[in-house]
């Protein structure tokens, strides 16, 4: 992300980081586009098969006024589970692997770079010009395998050669911010330090 950032500064690149949320990501993604995603990334069957049986029959206890109920759950990895951010992952590879971004992101050291993404931590990396194209592009697919974009915590932000412009997805405004924490790490599109030295120091403080 430094670097991203970096080049584009020294390069005076246009540059829009856009910061992904999801709605409850692990507890909503569909099950079968799991299985899916693991077959097609050349998981062996049976180790799928396994995994589809662990799946199966899944049920959810809760008990309302005292009387057990056992509820059908049909999606969502198991939280807490080590295979499950890899389960995840996996399928979220699979809607990338599907989205047509030619011509979009940004070259980084002769590369093009379009996101960024560590389980359901995820940065959408472009052209002022093409964000809210890709958001709309992305959007799509997570639909169709039950994840759900949070618009009201999503942010993204531009560096200082973009000029104002309105970032909107399905009619609703996307927040603008000048710092972002991802990954641990507070962004700035200057890369100052200061502000992260600062966060950190404080939040070293906070422990004692």
């Amino acid at each position: 992300m430094l670097y991203t950032t970096e080049e584009s500064r020294e390069y005076k690149r246009l540059l829009c980081l856009t910061f992904i949320d999801l709605q409850k990501a692990f507890d909503s993604i569909e099950i079968e586009a799991v299985m899916e995603a693991l077959g097609g990334q050349g998981v062996p069957a049976q180790y799928v098969k396994i995994l589809r049986e662990l799946y199966k029959n899944f049920t959810s206890k809760i008990s309302p006024f005292y009387n057990d109920i056992n509820a059908d759950v049909k999606r969502g990895v198991r939280q807490g589970d080590t295979i499950s951010p890899k389960l995840f992952t996996a399928t979220l590879q699979n809607v990338m692997r599907a989205l047509e971004w030619n011509n979009m992101g940004v070259k980084i050291y002769g590369r093009q770079l379009l996101h960024l993404h560590f389980a359901d931590d995820i940065v959408l990396i472009t052209n002022i010009s093409h964000a809210e194209r890709m958001l709309a592009d992305f959007d799509r697919p997570c639909g169709k395998i039950g994840l759900r974009l949070n618009l009201t915590q999503m942010m993204f932000m531009k560096n200082g050669l973009v000029s104002f412009a309105s970032f909107t997805l399905n009619g609703k405004n996307i927040s603008e911010c000048c710092s972002y924490v991802y990954l641990g790490r507070k962004i700035n599109m200057v890369n100052n330090l200061a502000s992260e030295l600062s966060r950190r120091k404080q939040a070293a403080w906070g422990v004692f």
